[in-house]
């Protein structure tokens, strides 16, 4: 059978004939009271600290230091003032009730101790505080919730578009003009998994997925969704950024270069193919209850055609973004591609970067010449 937890009343008055008499007062309450006693303001505080009572009933005129003094710096301390003080005094005038709720007790008591009073009143603070904690608990429940609920919109709305959303209650669809998106595919996707438990499969895809998403992250770009086997990532927004180009590139350098590092040590190898391409991007969020951020135009589709005519552990980049990365890396021009729906265009493979030697490139491609792109 559950028992109802003892509270605890600290006990304050430098006058133990008062304790006492407190005490029988409070055993009429017919409730298992456990007391801690104490003789002044500063051994109050003390033992407030060490015992977290559930209540205090504190004397105002002691030695050492007084109640209002000992009220004081319970309140101030992060630990001790969510603790319900009631002030005993023999003090009867008006002014010194106001002084004592301004400091911070939760109610007043005045000497000669009625045992009535006394025990109403230590019902009624004891329950309002009872009512407190269970209203912080579900505070602090709603946080924890709301924190989970954030931590899953984050997964599929960029973090600046969460912020614009509270601050204004609403997303606009905006046309980002310099902008540059990526989409990057595991090559044999459907073959490689047909055989693989649901578990396993969802583990492979985890493992990858988790690793673009910090890549993605310290590359100043932003993931906006995953279909399947394809990662869609972008940069230059929500937030404009002269470097989106780069940026980008570089995580897709990196997403290429985590896939071979990871194939030395995992039994399932893969390969990937990239696309980047820059140009005008249009974003916005889609749905009114199934809430989805995402982007559109020929600039988005032009990424999905680079990447669906890569060869695998290659970075296909359009022209347009060649010329915001050729400073910064070495790019070959494969020449002019035809391709449906966007028509015939200038293609480049990204290399890899210059500090890299020609040695660690034909290691990382797997033989540059058996993956000549297109």
């Amino acid at each position: 059978m559950h028992q109802t937890k003892r509270k605890k009343l600290l006990l304050v008055d430098d006058m133990d004939v008062i304790l006492d008499v407190i005490i029988i007062h409070l055993d009429e309450f017919e409730q298992n009271f456990e007391y801690v006693r104490a003789s002044n303001g500063r051994e109050a505080c003390k033992l407030a600290l060490l015992e977290q009572p559930d209540l205090i009933l504190m004397d105002w005129e002691m030695p050492v230091m007084n109640g209002i003094e000992a009220l004081g710096i319970l309140k101030k301390n992060a630990r001790t003032k969510d603790i319900p003080v009631v002030i005993l005094s023999g003090f009867t005038e008006s002014d010194n009730v106001k002084v004592a709720l301004e400091t911070g007790a939760l109610d007043y008591i005045r000497k000669p101790i009625d045992s009535v009073e006394l025990i109403a009143r230590v019902r009624s603070v004891l329950a309002l505080n009872s009512a407190f904690e269970a209203l912080k608990k579900k505070s602090r429940e709603l946080v924890i919730e709301r924190e989970k609920v954030e931590k899953i919109l984050r997964g599929v709305i960029p973090s600046q578009v969460i912020n614009e959303i509270k601050d204004s209650g609403q997303i606009k669809p905006k046309r980002y003009k310099h902008a540059s998106v990526m989409f990057a595919d595991l090559v044999g996707f459907t073959q490689k998994t047909n055989k693989m438990s649901p578990k396993r499969l969802i583990d492979e895809l985890n493992d990858i997925f988790s690793a673009f998403d910090r890549i993605v992250a310290n590359n100043n770009c932003t993931r906006i969704k995953t279909i399947g086997d394809a990662y869609l990532a972008v940069a230059g927004l929500p937030i404009e950024d002269d470097d989106h180009a780069k940026n980008l590139v570089n995580a897709a350098i990196e997403f290429r270069r985590f896939i071979a590092q990871r194939n030395k040590t995992k039994n399932i190898e893969w390969d990937l193919t990239v696309g980047v391409n820059s140009g005008s991007i249009i974003g916005s969020l889609i749905g009114h209850e199934n809430f989805l951020f995402d982007i559109f135009g020929d600039s988005v589709n032009v990424a999905a055609r680079l990447q669906g005519q890569c060869l695998p552990m290659r970075i296909a980049i359009s022209e347009s973004t060649y010329y915001g990365v050729y400073k910064y890396y070495n790019c070959s021009l494969k020449g002019n591609v035809e391709m449906k729906g966007v028509g015939s265009m200038n293609v480049y493979n990204i290399i890899d970067d210059y500090s890299q030697s020609r040695i660690d490139l034909i290691d990382f491609a797997k033989d540059d010449f058996f993956y000549n792109i297109f």
